[in-house]
């Protein structure tokens, strides 16, 4: 019962991150609005990772029809916004430490809300042929049905599956680390250049973009693995 949990604990850490972000001074700052974005996202993924547990206690909801692409959707679109969240909040920090004379024109609250409508649109689209890939079928091995995809299908998903691994691993975590490094490099180089308010803001997004890579990379090591393999 540890999903039901984490999905319970996860989701009230979020909704009050989001809160914060909204309804204090933070609410002035554009790197708010990335973590705002990413603390919803992150809860409805979680809510995607609860539907198919509800399985195990006979409640099943993700093998129906309609809800077993839906929700199949709904998770690929939300680790693609997660992992493009954090990549939008690491550039705009890059910009704001890098090139702070472009940081009042780059690093605005209208510039964030119009990066993460264009990510969420794209992300849509990406995720788009999970729709028609996914389906409730009848596993002959477990003899239930699981949501899962047909045989002629296969191929395809295939081809999916790598455009996902390179568009949801490959790129946005070598973005992360590049850009953090200069960044981190930056800020101890000019600590004392920098203002304090700025250099706290940095650390802690250095911080929030690092663990983000630290916890996802063994499942994705797995699917670059399998990738490769």
């Amino acid at each position: 019962y540890y999903i039901p949990a984490l999905v319970l604990f996860g989701s009230i850490g979020n909704i009050l991150s989001v809160l914060v972000f909204f309804k204090t001074k933070l609410k002035k700052l554009s790197s708010s609005y990335y973590l705002a974005a990413l603390g919803l996202s992150d809860t409805c993924y979680l809510v995607g990772l609860f539907i198919p547990w509800l399985n195990l206690v006979d409640i099943k909801i993700y093998t129906l029809e309609f809800y077993c692409q839906f929700f199949t959707f709904f998770s690929n679109l939300c680790s693609f916004l997660s992992v493009w969240f954090v990549v939008a909040f690491t550039v705009e920090r890059f910009i704001a430490v890098l090139y702070p004379l472009k940081r009042q024109t780059m690093c605005t609250v209208r510039r964030a809300k119009m990066v993460i409508t264009a990510l969420t649109l794209i992300g849509v689209f990406i995720s788009l042929p999970v729709i028609f890939f996914a389906s409730p079928q009848y596993s002959p091995a477990m003899n239930e049905t699981i949501c899962d995809m047909p045989e002629e299908y296969k191929d395809q998903m295939t081809m999916f599956n790598y455009l996902d691994t390179i568009l949801v691993f490959v790129v946005p975590f070598t973005v992360i680390v590049v850009l953090n490094t200069f960044t981190a490099l930056t800020v101890w180089k000019f600590a004392g250049i920098l203002a304090n308010s700025q250099i706290k803001v940095t650390k802690m997004l250095l911080i929030v973009s690092t663990v983000f890579v630290c916890l996802n990379l063994p499942s994705y090591a797995v699917r670059v693995k399998i990738f490769l393999g």
